[in-house]
């Protein structure tokens, strides 16, 4: 995902002359390509809260400004920053966070990114976006560009491959498995959990629709409240704490929505893990694999 990522960028860079990049002591694919540009590509070191400034001044300037790190240290790191120069001035800027959820889980607490959409979500005129592979990171990268204005991309740092085809639209969920019992609406890679989950429950009689909830923030809405008139249960999988997230989100709008569904949020719990390893057993230990999913939502329903 990563690697498509910033290989789209790059073109779009070289098409559009507003775009400016800058990264901090980060590298990334597509270094000395970007490194062609001249003043338009920036290492800023590590100095998270000045290269957010830095950008904010690119910005108001009439530049399109990406930048770019590990998600804790782009967003946990420099929140005042985000806060006051980013949003209060609604500067066309796009926080891009490599290592979403466990993707660096060997490091240790300091590089989980498990309360970056919390944190975001609740800034004035943020956008967040959450893609489940690369080609809907690309897609989602050049509406972005398109759009305008305060983003924050969440990013597997994995070469993913695509887990669906369908084109995104920024605001809109996507229905990528069509089911009529139990509704999962995901984000991110993790959307190949609820894929194995709807597999399972399938063999138990168990219909299980599936939506990618690639935007978290505008959330869509109208999809959730149709869902949770509509389903026997609801249930959002995220590979985030379940306080503030896509749990959080969708439980406001269930909240508001007068729906009959059961509804059950599945995430990191309030807790960092005692243990280190693999993404893939991070997510096992932490309750949100595929096998300890089946078995909870299938509970759910009794």
């Amino acid at each position: 995902m990563r690697t498509a990522f910033v290989e789209t960028l790059y073109e779009e860079a070289l098409r559009d002359p507003r775009i400016f990049f800058i990264t901090s002591d980060f590298w990334h694919v597509k270094e000395e390509e970007f490194r062609a540009l001249g003043a338009r590509y920036q290492n800023g070191g590590m100095a998270e809260q000045n290269i957010i400034s830095l950008a904010v001044g690119a910005a108001l300037s009439g530049k399109k400004v990406f930048v770019y790190s590990i998600v804790p240290f782009i967003t946990l790191r420099c929140i005042e920053q985000v806060k006051v120069d980013v949003c209060s001035h609604e500067a066309d800027v796009t926080i891009v966070g490599g290592g979403a959820g466990f993707t660096y889980g060997t490091c240790g607490i300091t590089h989980l990114a498990i309360e970056d959409i919390a944190m975001m979500r609740s800034l004035p005129h943020m956008r967040i976006i959450s893609p489940s592979g690369s080609a809907e990171a690309s897609a989602l990268l050049r509406e972005t560009i398109r759009l305008g204005g305060p983003t924050y991309f969440r990013l597997n740092m994995r070469e993913d491959g695509d887990l669906t085809s369908m084109k995104p639209e920024v605001g809109k969920g996507m229905i990528v498995r069509e089911g009529v019992d139990v509704c999962i609406i995901a984000t991110g890679t993790i959307l190949a959990e609820a894929f194995g989950v709807a597999d399972m429950l399938a063999e138990k009689g168990i219909s299980v629709e599936v939506v990618n909830m690639h935007t978290i923030k505008p959330l869509d809405e109208g999809l959730v409240r149709e869902r949770v008139r509509s389903r026997r249960a609801v249930c959002t999988l995220e590979e985030h704490s379940i306080i503030g997230g896509l749990g959080g989100a969708v439980a406001e709008v269930f909240a508001e929505s007068g729906g009959t569904a059961r509804f059950r949020r599945f995430g990191i719990k309030d807790a960092w893990p005692t243990v280190v390893g693999s993404q893939k057993y991070l997510r096992t230990v932490t309750g949100i694999s595929q096998e300890y999913l089946a078995v909870a939502i299938e509970k759910l329903l009794q």
